[in-house]
């Protein structure tokens, strides 16, 4: 992990840095949207049973006030166990509280009733949750490097 120090612009090129970014689900060749209601929330969860879903986060950095850009992609793949499609894991998240719905996919593997359930993750949990910390990082490093 990079230092914020190791990361600061020279003087001549202060200015403000926006970041940008977007994140689909993916499975089965279908990009998922947040779920409509209960029934396709649980639906997904049915799916991750037999097939990994897939988070694409993008991510985009843009220095102000030259408009530099640097841009870049992340990708997870969350591997369940079959024994995510038979344990009520939606009625146990609305139960709690948590907000299924918002989430794309349905996918909130934050939360302990889901990580129960998580064979293993290829990529990061902060990839799947929404931004890549390593990406971030790469990318602030790459716009230093155009702007020095």
């Amino acid at each position: 992990e990079k230092e914020l120090s190791e990361l600061r612009l020279p003087e001549r090129e202060e200015g403000w840095i926006v970041l940008t970014g977007d994140q689909v689900v993916t499975h089965n060749n279908s990009i998922l949207e947040k779920p409509d209601d209960i029934d396709q929330a649980k639906q997904y969860v049915e799916g991750y049973a037999t097939s990994a879903p897939r988070t694409v986060g993008s991510c985009v950095l843009t220095h102000i006030p030259s408009m530099t850009q640097v841009s870049g992609v992340d990708t997870a793949t969350i591997n369940f166990k079959p024994s995510v499609s038979e344990c009520r894991l939606i009625d146990r998240l609305l139960e709690q509280g948590a907000p299924v719905l918002s989430c794309a996919g349905g996918l909130m593997v934050e939360h302990p009733f889901v990580k129960e359930h998580i064979q293993e993750i290829d990529g990061t949990e902060d990839s799947v949750m929404g931004l890549s910390k390593r990406l971030v990082e790469e990318l602030l490093v790459e716009l230093k490097d155009k702007l020095c």
